[in-house]
This record gives C-alpha cells, sequence and structure tokens, in this order.
C-alpha cells in the first residue's frame, strides 16, 4: 500500500537550465519587491508570488537559500536603513515553508491554504512583529494593525498563489 507523502523536505540537483530559472525567479522576486506599498510596520507587496514559485519549483532547501542571498541583494541593491537579519531568517522560512508544502505535490487548495496561514502568522504576524520590538518600535502599537493587515492579505495571498500555481502546473516539466 503507497503512502502519500504530504510535505516535501528534498530540493531537486541543479543543472545549468534549473540554476538559470531560480535565478530569473530571484530577479523577478526583486523586481516585485519594488512595488511594496505601505509604512516600514505595514508594508504590502507581491514578492511573495516569486517566493512561492521558488518553493513550487526547487523544494524548500533552494527557496530558502535564494531568499537569503535576495534579502541580502535586495538591501544592497535597495535598501535604506540597517540590514536587519531577522528579516534575512524570516525570508528563508517562508520560502522553506512554501517549498515544503508546494514541491513535488499538484497545487490543491488546502496547500495553499495551510502554507498560506503559516507564513502569515509564523513569518509576517509573530517573526516580523518580534523583528519591529527589537528594533524599537512599541507592540502595542503596531500588533494590532499588523494582525488586521495580515488578515487582509491572508485570503488575496491564497488566492493568487492558487492561480499562480495552477496556471503554471501546464509548464512545470519544460522549465525545471
Amino acid at each position: 500500500m503507497a503512502t502519500m507523502q504530504i510535505f516535501s523536505f528534498r530540493s531537486p540537483r541543479l543543472n545549468t537550465r534549473s540554476m538559470v530559472f531560480l535565478a530569473l525567479l530571484m530577479a523577478l522576486e526583486l523586481v516585485l519587491a519594488r512595488f511594496s506599498i505601505g509604512t516600514e510596520f505595514l508594508k504590502v507587496s507581491p514578492a511573495f508570488i516569486a517566493t512561492a514559485l521558488m518553493g513550487y519549483y526547487f523544494g524548500p532547501w533552494w527557496a530558502a537559500g535564494a531568499a537569503i542571498i535576495l534579502d541580502q541583494v535586495g538591501f544592497v541593491l535597495f535598501g535604506s536603513g540597517a540590514d536587519f537579519l531577522g528579516y534575512t531568517l524570516s525570508a528563508a522560512v517562508a520560502a522553506a515553508i512554501y517549498g515544503i508544502l508546494f514541491h513535488d505535490h499538484s497545487a490543491s487548495i488546502w496547500r495553499v491554504v495551510v502554507a498560506t496561514v503559516l507564513v502569515i502568522v509564523l513569518v509576517n504576524v509573530v517573526m516580523g512583529t518580534w523583528w519591529l520590538v527589537l528594533m524599537g518600535f512599541d507592540l502595542k502599537v503596531i500588533l494590532w494593525p499588523r494582525v488586521i493587515k495580515n488578515l487582509i492579505e491572508l485570503p488575496i495571498q491564497a488566492v493568487l498563489i492558487y492561480g499562480v500555481l495552477k496556471g503554471v502546473t501546464a509548464v512545470r516539466p519544460s522549465l525545471a
């Protein structure tokens, strides 16, 4: 009797073609991150789409590694203020969550919802808020606006990720 694998903790071997594709997804994330709006503690960006695609195609390890590199490259190219490694860790955790739940699996509503909830709650609300508190923001001031913003973002992100993953499923074999 075969068992269904729920999580994927492996990443594929990279060849030249897949490295180029990973680099293109990394460039896409850098571009999408430039379209963010909001304040320092209430920022909205479509860059999560590229992160989810990296997890889908390359698994948790390559996606997390790419997210670490992207966070640092993004700071060097566009950053203002101090480089904070907490956000680098958050980017890696989010990419790993997408990779664990999406890699080697077809896009399903429950996978997208679980991944989106984990990223929003664990990474955005818990980790992101903690990093802001460590940088001097008052928890009482930033917590509820961040929770409300992320509750609003949750269904939007889930629908967008599900639509994008369903769309790329047809071309997956030819890309990576």
